[in-house]
C-alpha cells in the first residue's frame, strides 16, 4: 500500500512539474520572471545563470543579445502584452515589453514579469542584468 501511494505522489508531482521562475538583477533591484511551459523557454533556463547587456529598443522594450541561439519558431497566435519576456527569433535576443507592441510571427513568448516594470522602463543607456534561477 505505501508503494503505491508513493509511486501516486511521484506521478502527481511530476505531473504538476516545478515552475520555472527566474529573477533579474539589475542596480540594486531585482524582478522575478515565471516562464513559460515551452522547449525555448526550457532553453533558455538551462543556460542559466548568466550577465546580459540590456538596451532600449523602439521605446518599447528592453532587450540583449544572447550569447548562443535557442532553437525557436514563432508563432502568429502571440499576441504580445506588457511585461513578457520573449525570444527574438531572427535576431537571437531576448527582451521584455513595457509598452504595448504588434504581433510578429517571429515572437515567442518566454515568460511573465511579476512585479514593478517602472523599475525596468527607467534603465536609461545600456545596463547589465544579471540573470539567475529562482
Amino acid at each position: 500500500m505505501i508503494k503505491i501511494l508513493f509511486s501516486c505522489l511521484i506521478c502527481f508531482n511530476f505531473l504538476l512539474g516545478e515552475q520555472m521562475q527566474i529573477k533579474l538583477l539589475f542596480d540594486d533591484k531585482e524582478l522575478l520572471i515565471i516562464l513559460e511551459e515551452n522547449e525555448t523557454s526550457k532553453q533558455f533556463y538551462n543556460t542559466l545563470p548568466m550577465e546580459l547587456k540590456f538596451s532600449d529598443f523602439a521605446k518599447k522594450e528592453k532587450i540583449a543579445h544572447l550569447p548562443q541561439t535557442l532553437n525557436a519558431k514563432g508563432n502568429s497566435t502571440y499576441k504580445p502584452q506588457v511585461g513578457d519576456l520573449f525570444y527574438y527569433a531572427p535576431w537571437g535576443n531576448i527582451g521584455i515589453f513595457y509598452e504595448l507592441q504588434k504581433a510578429n510571427d517571429d515572437l515567442v513568448f518566454l515568460g511573465k514579469v511579476q512585479g514593478d516594470l517602472e523599475i525596468l522602463k527607467a534603465q536609461k543607456g545600456d545596463f547589465n542584468v544579471k540573470i539567475t534561477k529562482e
